[in-house]
């Protein structure tokens, strides 16, 4: 998408920076010494590769866990009894990742806003949230996109410029309601018989492509997200024509019928023929047949403007959004303890609050990108390494030699436990 530009006036934690990019930046200041910047270099890259196999570890345990929920599976779920449990587990270590990868959850007076919107590509969409048992949507990055739209109930025919809002990245988690649950529902609250529940579930769980038998969670990832397009991202979402539209297949619509019965009532009273009434009675119907086609086609229309957009929307699915998460709470993790490191190490000893504003202030000068950074992520990181010292408010940075043989030294701790046996690893992973 072009014409696309962060909104300044948003303070977030995302840094829109590459972690390659950031550390060629950081090791060509002129706050490093020639001497410092090949160390430094050092540092980084033994701190991303310690960094990187602990994270490897937390996928691996968020694919096992999700492994029965995940809707694409063809493996067997063998051992359902802790299923309720490993639900839970799932949606805890996943919400810590998305913070973790500086994702912002959508409120539920943000997402009722976005959705009361009509999107400017001219779809009115509308979507029963009862369908699912949860829905949460996380974004990253709030960009502005320019457009160019006609505003008719302005009577300006010619198009205006728009400011469309946009979330650079954004994720939807759904679990939608399982066999049971729906038609529990529909029985208590839409009062339906227990037949006519079972057949309206049935088919509702063909569209969807699921058995209903088992819970399923959805994960969805996509860019470049228009606030106003959010409905278009559901599963169960109904096109709605439009009143404008309305308006204009009323009067054409309308006025060809009208005139094809006035026609035909004429040609019944000037003809007694049976095939003569036969063929205006059969123009009549194609009349109608055609006003009928044209709301199909409207409707046709839309689904395709629909089928176009989320086409070149949709980033990833399910297990490959799990894994994306993850990478991207990495490298979002390595940048803030990367800087703070660097800060720290440059700057001398200082506090929160300084060390806080000298690296916001670096962002802004360097990117022209105001942010909110998360200091005490990243002081947290450097501590669990154990590469900071503390003297009550004071955090001081280890020097870079002791640093890089901090790191080397949980280097190879982790190596040489990881090449031992680890059976409870698979003794508490559910077999599917």
């Amino acid at each position: 998408m072009k014409n696309l530009n962060y909104q300044t006036d948003i303070l977030e934690r995302f840094i829109p920076i590459s972690l390659n990019y950031l550390i060629s930046d950081l090791l060509q200041s002129s706050l490093l010494s020639p001497d410092q910047r090949e160390p430094f270099k050092q540092f980084c890259t033994c701190y991303i590769s310690l960094f990187h196999a602990h994270s490897h570890k937390q996928m691996q345990y968020l694919k096992s866990i999700y492994q029965p929920f995940n809707p694409d599976r063809d493996t067997l779920i063998l051992n359902k009894k802790e299923l309720s449990k490993q639900l839970t587990q799932l949606k805890s270590e996943l919400y810590s990742v998305l913070e973790n990868a500086n994702y912002e959850k959508i409120s539920e007076h943000d997402l009722n806003q976005a959705l009361n919107k009509i999107s400017p590509h001219g779809v009115k969409v509308s979507v029963d949230f009862e369908d699912f048992t949860e829905v949460a949507l996380f974004y990253r990055g709030s960009a502005t996109h320019t457009e160019f739209h006609r505003n008719w109930k302005q009577f300006k025919f010619k198009k205006q410029q728009v400011e469309v809002q946009v979330f650079r990245r954004l994720f939807i988690l759904l679990q939608p309601k399982n066999r049971e649950q729906w038609i529990k529902h529909l029985t208590i609250n839409k009062k339906l018989s227990l037949k006519k529940a079972k057949k309206q579930v049935d088919a509702s769980f063909k569209s969807l492509a699921i058995s209903g038998e088992d819970d399923v969670v959805y994960m969805k990832l996509f860019k470049d997200i228009p606030r106003a397009d959010l409905e278009m991202l559901f599963p169960n979402t109904r096109i709605q024509i439009r009143l404008f539209d309305k308006i204009k297949l009323g009067i054409m619509g309308g006025g060809g019928t009208a005139g094809g019965i006035m026609a035909t009532i004429t040609k019944l009273t000037a003809s007694i023929d049976p095939v003569s009434a036969l063929i205006a009675v059969g123009g009549l119907l194609g009349v109608i047949w055609r006003q009928i086609a044209k709301i199909f086609s409207q409707r046709a229309k839309y689904s395709a403007i629909l089928t176009k957009n989320l086409y070149f929307y949709s980033l990833n699915n399910n297990m490959g959004a799990l894994t994306y998460l993850v990478d991207s709470a990495e490298n979002e993790e390595c940048k803030e303890a990367i800087l703070a490191y660097f800060f720290l190490l440059t700057g001398g000893e200082s506090n929160r609050h300084t060390l806080d504003k000298r690296i916001e202030d670096y962002i802004l000068q360097q990117y022209a990108i105001p942010m909110n950074f998360e200091i005490d992520d990243g002081l947290e990181k450097l501590d669990n390494s154990k590469l900071l010292s503390h003297n009550d408010d004071a955090i001081t940075a280890l020097p870079l030699n002791e640093a890089n043989i901090t790191l080397m030294q949980q280097w190879n701790h982790l190596i040489h436990n990881n090449a031992k046996p680890n059976n409870e690893e698979y003794n508490n992973v559910d077999s599917q």
